[in-house]
């Protein structure tokens, strides 16, 4: 049986740091029927010669550079447009994925008859305080967790326990998506926001425990911006859906915007601060003191983050994989099946790995099946 093709979607802007490593880890998977639908959103910054390289060496890859910027939802809607899969898989443009990530998240969704399946992530990046975790790590997964429309709202939550599910980076069927598009009035959370509308309208999305995603943190990351205007666009987009969710979502809809209201209230506040607008922010204050307390953990962050970018210091270590038993000085599980249960969680030392690589310049050896599959992650460390 032929195998499916699928589409992968990815937004760049201003990514030529990283871009030859992103599309080199999407174009080595072992389910070779893809098609990498790569589109500029206006970088100028050498992004377009990269792609166009890469296209001349392999028909794979579709390259569509946009007239203007117009931001990730803008350009992931023009892929879709383009997308001929019957799969559709997201990969951001300085991130990285397992070469075996497309075939099992295919095989995962099979098993699991789910219309959306999505991986773990490992966070790595070249600031010790910024690696060393995974995503989904809170939920110390061993065996695929279903997540609803009520979870993504939640995890969209920080006073929650859910970690933000929004970041995932799915494999979702064609047919499920349809003539659905991201909100290009969003800069921020456009995916949750894609998500959840795929979700209320009946899709099944399946997390797995497999880290087979290494998501990029770095300070140019749009992830790490808010802005009114964004916080703004987040509550109207929310008001535009609410009416076609059904009542069951009703309270966590409303404990959503009124997390994001305090958000809102709080940007504002750090605007006024750095506008030097005292008297205004001091009425802020006033009116909503717990603001102060976001004022304080805002500034304890930044300093753990200047002082963790101040050591860059590495020192030397010698590091073996492998399963238990197999004398490895790093025990991990060998991965099951593409969908099943694993015998024992694997957030833990893949969250370890990245911690380690960022912090040791690392020698490092493979004891046996399981450790070259884990090896991986060490590799995307190595020049984060």
């Amino acid at each position: 049986m032929t195998a499916p093709l699928i589409s992968i979607v990815m937004a760049n802007y201003r990514g030529a740091a990283y871009l030859d490593r992103a599309i080199a880890s999407v174009l080595a998977q072992d389910h070779t029927r893809l098609e990498l639908l790569l589109i500029d959103d206006a970088s100028g910054d050498g992004s377009a010669a990269i792609a166009r390289d890469w296209a001349a060496r392999d028909a794979r890859l579709r390259f569509h550079e946009m007239p203007r910027n117009g931001g990730a939802a803008a350009a992931r809607n023009q892929a879709l447009d383009m997308a001929r899969g019957e799969w559709v898989a997201i990969v951001d443009s300085d991130d990285l994925i397992h070469p075996q990530r497309l075939s099992r998240l295919l095989a995962a969704a099979t098993r699991l008859d789910a219309q959306m399946v999505a991986d773990d992530m490992v966070f790595f990046s070249q600031t010790p305080n910024a690696a060393g975790r995974t995503l989904l790590q809170p939920l110390q997964l061993t065996c695929p967790r279903e997540v609803t429309a009520r979870d993504m709202l939640a995890s969209d939550d920080p006073a929650k326990p859910l970690p933000p599910l929004g970041y995932l980076k799915p494999l979702i069927a064609r047919k499920t998506i349809g003539n659905l598009r991201y909100d290009t009035s969003l800069s921020i959370s456009e995916d949750m926001d894609f998500y959840l509308r795929l979700l209320i309208g009946g899709a099944r999305l399946m997390a797995l425990p497999d880290p087979m995603y290494l998501y990029r943190r770095h300070s140019a990351s749009l992830s790490y911006r808010l802005s009114c205007k964004a916080l703004e666009a987040m509550l109207d987009a929310q008001a535009r859906l609410s009416p076609s969710c059904p009542p069951s979502l009703s309270e966590a809809l409303e404990t959503r915007r009124r997390a994001l209201e305090h958000m809102l209230r709080y940007q504002r506040l750090v605007d006024d601060l750095k506008a030097h607008r005292w008297g205004p922010a001091t009425i802020r204050l006033a009116r909503a003191p717990g603001l102060f307390g976001n004022l304080v953990e805002s500034l304890q962050a930044r300093r753990k983050r200047m002082k963790a970018t101040q050591n860059k210091r590495k020192y030397p270590l010698s590091l073996s994989l492998g399963a238990t038993g197999s004398g490895a000085t790093h025990s991990v599980p060998p991965p099951p099946e593409a969908g099943a249960c694993w015998d024992m969680q694997p957030a833990d030392p893949a969250a370890e790995i990245s911690a380690l690589m960022v912090r040791h310049a690392v020698s490092l050896e493979t004891e046996d099946e399981a450790g070259a599959w884990f090896a991986w992650i060490a590799s995307g460390n190595e020049t984060a």
